[in-house]
């Protein structure tokens, strides 16, 4: 009798975890068909609820010319979720007051004094005085007038006259050199006259080498890989570890998706044997995993390990404080429902729509088609990582978003 009461728990409980891995079956044939109608070569999925990983899976090829399935040990180019780790490496030093939210950063890179802010009248082009000093605060929310030339078009002969067209300049030595060009192009408007995203987390990266006297890839994994045991996140890949790097696709027509060429300088940064240029804004190559470990951190106000913190309760709060106010948050020309903290978009009231996170979520991705979300309210993260060019997949990227939610809302 007791053996056929726990053989009957035993069946229960294999139904039950059955059960629960079949309600992510639904984020499964969202990603498979994206593979099968070649809009994808593969992927990684990973979702955290309330401190469990309940989704961790890999779809696809990361070298589909190889036929080299992806794991969720791949390594990716996030890109533009570079941005948040420098984000918390720069308030860290803020906590430390080396630097205040709102100095003028000329007080630290002198070069930035005497910058004048372009002004079109008619078909023209003048240059006037700013209105104030570039602040942290300014260039940590995107309000420095220190854009890219993918966000003001009408300013892509400045970028290109100054060498700043290209948003991964390994073609410049360091930080200090292509923030030095920075300096001496003008604005494309006032500081803080409203969102225009771009190169300012280059200067927010370039302060940190300044600040600490380290340059920023030994500072990032000094008090921020190290400590969350982050062992696959770089600049550059180290020689063991290049073979991990997922390739670069694009797709030429709606049959045929066909990987970068890895003599291509988008795609063969990370292998890229110069070691003294870092781009803050994009530079980093990561795993979902290592990912995971940063947003767990910010998700838990900065506390990680055994009580240790990366900082405080008081500085993920400002992080995750709207900086924008009433400011439009315009984003590749288009208007957004949410806002914007010191290095990542919040959702707002209006916001809930786009995938149903809870108003305060915070949440980015990455040019090369990578994204996060975190979900306090509901203790949620997910992490979805493909690499496609150009950035085409952010519906995609939503969907999976708005489906995880929907699937955890269902089970509480």
């Amino acid at each position: 009798m007791i053996k056929r009461t726990l053989a009957l728990f035993f069946c229960f409980y294999l139904i039950q975890e059955n059960s629960h891995a079949q309600n992510f079956n639904s984020i499964d044939s969202i990603i498979s068909a994206e593979i099968a109608n070649k809009n994808i070569a593969g992927g990684v999925g990973l979702i955290m609820h309330k401190d469990k990983i309940v989704y961790d899976k890999a779809f696809g090829f990361a070298d589909v010319s190889q036929k080299v399935p992806m794991t969720t040990e791949s390594i990716f180019r996030i890109a533009s979720q570079t941005k948040a780790i420098v984000s918390i490496a720069f308030l860290q030093l803020v906590q430390q007051n080396k630097i205040g939210l709102d100095d003028p950063i000329e007080n630290y890179i002198p070069a930035f004094r005497n910058q004048q802010v372009a002004v079109f009248i008619g078909d023209s082009m003048i240059f006037v005085p700013k209105n104030r000093s570039i602040t942290p605060r300014d260039l940590l929310s995107h309000q420095s007038g220190i854009s890219s030339a993918d966000e003001y078009p009408k300013f892509n002969k400045l970028f290109t006259k100054y060498n700043l067209s290209n948003s991964l300049n390994s073609e410049f030595e360091n930080l200090e050199a292509e923030v030095a060009q920075i300096a001496k192009m003008p604005l494309v408007h006032q500081p803080g006259e409203r969102f225009s995203y771009g190169l300012s987390t280059n200067v927010i990266g370039r302060l940190i080498e300044i600040l600490s006297k380290q340059p920023l890839d030994k500072y990032l994994y000094d008090y921020i890989f190290r400590p969350l045991k982050m062992t696959d996140t770089y600049f550059y890949l180290p020689t063991n570890k290049q073979n991990r790097l997922v390739k670069l696709a694009t797709k030429i027509n709606k049959d045929s998706l066909i990987e970068l060429s890895s003599s291509q300088a988008i795609a063969n940064y990370p292998l890229n044997e110069k070691h003294t240029y870092f781009s803050a804004i994009g530079g980093l190559v990561s795993t979902t995993h290592d990912y995971l470990k940063f947003l767990s951190c910010l998700l838990n106000e900065g506390k990680y390990g055994n009580g240790s913190h990366l900082v405080s309760k008081q500085i993920i709060e400002q992080f995750l404080t709207n900086q924008l106010v009433d400011k439009k948050f315009i984003f590749g020309g288009i208007k957004s429902l949410n806002n914007f903290g010191l290095g990542v978009g919040l959702t707002t009231k209006e916001g809930v729509v786009i995938n149903n996170a809870s108003e305060g979520s915070f949440f980015w991705g990455g040019a090369f088609n990578t994204a996060y979300m975190v979900d306090p309210r509901r203790k949620l993260i997910t992490i979805f990582y493909f690499q496609r060019t150009p950035f085409v997949l952010p519906p995609l990227l939503t969907k999976l978003e708005k489906m995880t939610i929907n699937i955890i809302d269902k089970q509480n």
